[in-house]
């Protein structure tokens, strides 16, 4: 395998925030503005031999089996415009909470206006003020960049890449549910929270995995969905907290249905945090999680390929940590001294047990 790739970025970007808190309002605004230019100098082949011949073998002429050629160079500008407020009220219902506001971009690449509203509530009902309910929706937008613009066209096994002029952004219409509970167990407060949520997925530009690099399809090729629900439990005080998820994310391409490349249908992470009897100096933590494999295929082919999963990825970490300074009063103002509010010494063994994940498959 040989590669000589170049990409060079240079982006401008300029910003500027407003910001204004009338009673009762938090109210946020701001205009960006970025340049990018973008230049590429890609060469790729693969030779693969088998018993002294070259793969495909022709008996006349020597084929590789792959080979790209790419020297591409784009100037853009984004423009971006966004207003918001959160709105904190009370009543005899309780406490309230509303976000709302809307973001408005273009991108002169693809002459592409988008307009993405949104908006949430949370709400602390006066029934029990140890629940809380939250609800959110709105329309999300991934502008591509530049890789998510090469679109290849293969003509035997030369592949050569072209920009997609009429590339649009992914677009992501969201639902999301959620809620709190606290609660005392073992004189210690709990927090249990939970989400469930919906996006609604249009304009996908799928891509594949070979080995650790991802090559786009180069268009709005796909539909798709991701649901899934979210649990976690905190130990307040102490930042200790276990947490389960499961997902489930789908495409259809052509009529047919794949797992996106983020398909990971389950996921569980412990992270144990607790100080030693007596002491606020020494500290210890634990980590541990095990999560679904991703999905894969063979390289240099498309999505229908894509039917093998790796093995499920899974690691424990352990530390421990010693507090050299403790001024966090800010009490102790000698000389120096007064400028810090904790100075931590620690040490972390990753990897305890020494399992063996797999990141990415070579062929």
């Amino acid at each position: 395998e040989h590669a000589r790739n170049y990409l060079d970025a240079n982006m401008k970007s300029l910003k500027l925030l407003f910001s204004h808190k009338p009673k009762g309002h938090d109210i946020q605004a701001g205009l960006t503005w970025k340049h990018e230019i973008i230049k590429e100098n890609s060469r790729e082949w693969e030779m693969r031999d088998s018993a002294g011949y070259s793969i495909p073998h022709t008996g006349n002429r020597l084929d590789l089996i792959y080979n790209l050629k790419s020297s591409n160079r784009i100037s853009s500008d984004r423009l971006e415009l966004f207003g918001q407020d959160t709105w904190r009220f009370t009543n005899r219902h309780g406490i309230f909470s509303l976000n709302y506001g809307a973001r408005l971009s273009y991108w002169s690449w693809n002459k592409e206006w988008l307009f993405s509203p949104r908006v949430s509530l949370g709400i602390i009902p006066s029934f029990n003020e140890d629940f809380t309910f939250r609800i959110a929706t709105g329309l999300y937008y991934q502008a591509p960049f530049y890789k998510e613009l090469r679109d290849t066209v293969t003509t035997g096994v030369s592949t050569k890449v072209h920009l997609n002029r009429d590339i649009k952004s992914q677009r992501s219409f969201q639902v999301v549910l959620g809620g709190d509970y606290k609660f005392k167990l073992m004189n210690r407060p709990f927090k249990f929270t939970t989400e469930v949520y919906y996006k609604a997925l249009n304009n996908l530009i799928p891509y594949n995995v070979d080995n650790v690099k991802i090559v786009y399809y180069g268009g709005n090729i796909a539909s798709g969905y991701t649901t899934g629900i979210d649990f976690k439990i905190f130990v307040e005080g102490t930042d200790s907290w276990i947490s389960f998820s499961l997902m489930k994310a789908q495409q259809k391409v052509d009529g047919k249905s794949f797992p996106q490349a983020t398909d990971q249908r389950y996921n569980l992470n412990f992270f144990f945090s607790d100080f030693f009897p007596g002491t606020t100096r020494w500290k210890m933590t634990l980590k541990a999680s095990i999560a679904d494999g991703l999905p894969f295929g063979p390289p240099h082919t498309g999505l229908e390929r894509m039917v093998f999963r790796a093995p499920a990825y899974k690691r424990v970490d352990i530390g421990m940590s010693y507090r050299l300074l403790d001024n966090e009063d800010g009490r102790n103002q000698k000389k120096f001294i007064r400028y810090l509010r904790n100075v931590w010494l620690g040490v972390d063994c990753f990897n305890l047990f020494d399992i063996s994940n797999v990141s990415s498959y070579y062929w």
